[in-house]
């Protein structure tokens, strides 16, 4: 069986890429898909699960941003 993995909250240090939310089966997380350097934590991500918004009713499994995505208004 190949390696599998998951996680969030990744960036490139070289090009800047970031990955908020991740999933693998068989290649490394840790190296960015643009450049292939070593990612390393991104201390800025933000990532709710389970969240509906007060504004508009929307619901979202998983999001990574303060903002809902249907209105614009914050969550």
């Amino acid at each position: 069986m190949e390696n599998a993995g998951s996680g969030f909250g990744l960036k490139c240090p070289n090009c800047k890429t970031s990955i908020d939310v991740y999933g693998t089966v068989g290649a490394d997380p840790q190296l960015c898909p643009n450049c292939g350097t070593k990612m390393i934590p991104n201390e800025s991500a933000k990532i709710t699960t389970q969240i509906t918004c007060k504004n508009c009713n929307s619901s979202f499994g998983i999001i990574n941003s303060d903002t809902c995505p249907i209105c614009g208004k914050p969550f």
